[in-house]
């Protein structure tokens, strides 16, 4: 599908409170001679008043971290189109006013020296940040790495350090290693393995691939997908989540109990919208069943019906909710 990019999408916010999911219309057609073009900066009163934006350019998984919000996206420090993408960082304490800070990840290494792509945060166990992400090596593999702060004490965690032992997870024979990425926030397990999903396809049947870890390091694939759909291509960006079936507050993504459903969501590439479909992990499978109440496809729910796309959830320990986040493109043209 050949849509034109707009300049400067802004990252749209919902918040969620119980399993009312509230998602979409985008491209990533390439323009290299305006990829190092840059934008002029624009007055105030031109730019979202709601919608998180960058100071300029062209951008494209959040985190709460002893009382701040961290906000990672794709971002071409360059120009307004799509092109030298990098992890832009800003900072909140109340998701209204943003502070932008230096790109917390960007190509510097064999593992991503060729693009740093979409990815999750987690918290390990001693309050540790680690961010998933998918790198482009020389082959044009798309590889699973991670990073993690320089400097636990420096509030903001302004650096990120790459560690040697990159890349994780690799596309081994089986998959196609140009459609494999956007790994999850990991789920702990009472089995004692972390759990992530790496989004990819088999020919044309979309795939949540499915990783196991004891130590967060050394990944192992599981023998079958958490779960897949026929005809639907690539799945960018999968999001998977456990949402209560009682009260409004939202759910740790590790969360284990009685009344809990779960939603998985995946950003198709073939439509450039978001589906998602409701139901039941099947732990001692780890299996994803969806609940026979809507289609699991590209004719199924989406999270929203208009420009949304590339969404990403994380929990709010704060204020125990769970927060939706996806980026809309502008109405500009390439021109302006």
């Amino acid at each position: 599908m050949d849509v034109e990019v707009r300049a400067s999408p802004t990252l749209l916010q919902i918040i969620q409170h119980n399993n009312g999911v509230v998602v979409v219309e985008a491209s990533h057609k390439v323009y290299p001679e305006l990829q190092s073009l840059s934008a002029v900066n624009v007055k105030h009163v031109h730019r979202t008043g709601y919608h998180f934006q960058p100071p300029k350019h062209w951008i494209n998984g959040p985190m709460y971290y002893n009382g701040i919000y961290h906000l990672f996206y794709q971002y071409n420090p360059e120009g307004a189109v799509w092109g030298n993408i990098v992890w832009a960082h800003s900072v909140s304490k109340d998701l209204i006013n943003w502070e932008a800070l230096e790109p917390a990840i960007y190509p510097s290494k064999p593992f991503d020296i060729n693009g740093c792509w979409s990815g999750s945060a987690t918290i390990l166990p001693g309050n540790k940040p680690v961010i998933l992400y998918t790198g482009i090596d020389p082959q044009q593999r798309q590889l699973q790495n991670y990073a993690v702060p320089t400097n636990l004490s420096d509030p903001y965690l302004r650096k990120w350090t790459k560690p040697d032992n990159n890349p994780l997870v690799v596309p081994v024979q089986g998959i196609n290693a140009t459609a494999f990425r956007d790994p999850t926030t990991a789920w702990w397990g009472n089995d004692g393995h972390w759990r992530m999903l790496v989004g990819g396809k088999r020919k044309h049947r979309g795939m949540a691939f499915l990783y196991r870890s004891r130590d967060f390091v050394n990944w192992v694939k599981a023998k079958h997908p958490l779960h897949s759909s026929a005809d639907t291509g690539m799945w960018e960006c999968p999001d998977f989540y456990p949402v209560s079936k009682r009260g409004k507050t939202g759910l740790d993504t590790s969360f284990m109990g009685q009344s809990v459903k779960y939603v998985l969501k995946v950003s198709l590439d073939l439509t450039r919208y978001e589906y998602y479909t409701v139901g039941k992990y099947v732990r001692n499978e780890d299996k994803y069943v969806p609940d026979n109440t809507s289609a699991d496809g590209w004719s199924g729910l989406r999270y929203d019906y208009g420009n949304f796309y590339a969404s990403k959830t994380f929990f709010d320990a704060a204020l125990n909710r769970r927060i939706l986040w996806g980026w809309a493109n502008e109405s500009d043209t390439r021109d302006e």
